[in-house]
């Protein structure tokens, strides 16, 4: 377990450093997979109010790079799960070396609920995500789409 401990907060020192890295130098520094993976489990371990994430994925489909993640919530927390899933693969994307085009969210419940998968496309994504330049209605309208399963 202490194990465990040291390896995690090394983990944070890690992710900080490259982060401060990137913003003292003002260059875009990108990271590949295994960094952002570990950026990814760091973003949700790191905020206490942040959904289960159970898991993540890299693919292309279509021409489509996708980053996917599953997260797991109680139903009455939906809104802030989406969104908070959402908020974490656009500032994980935009230092990725990975060229992402889209990312899903597919959140599970507590209880026993088919999933919710919701889609995004990344460009649009960032308007709101990234440059505020877009309110969470004009991202939901324009950019998101919502299925349940």
């Amino acid at each position: 377990l202490l194990v465990k401990k040291n390896i995690g907060h090394s983990m944070k020192i890690f992710i900080f450093q490259l982060l401060i890295i990137q913003i003292i130098s003002g260059s875009d520094i990108k990271y590949g997979d295994e960094q952002i993976t570990a950026m990814l489990k760091e973003y949700f371990l790191s905020n206490k109010s942040s959904p289960l994430l159970l898991g993540h994925q890299f693919y292309t489909d279509n021409d489509e790079n996708i980053f996917q993640i599953e997260i797991k919530t109680e139903t009455q927390n939906v809104n802030s799960a989406l969104l908070f899933g959402f908020k974490a693969i656009n500032d994980i994307a935009n230092v990725a070396k990975r060229d992402f085009t889209h990312s899903i969210c597919v959140i599970h419940f507590n209880k026993i609920t088919l999933p919710v998968i919701a889609k995004s496309n990344l460009k649009c994504s960032k308007g709101y995500f990234i440059h505020n330049n877009d309110n969470e209605a004009q991202w939901r309208k324009n950019c998101l789409s919502i299925q349940n399963y």
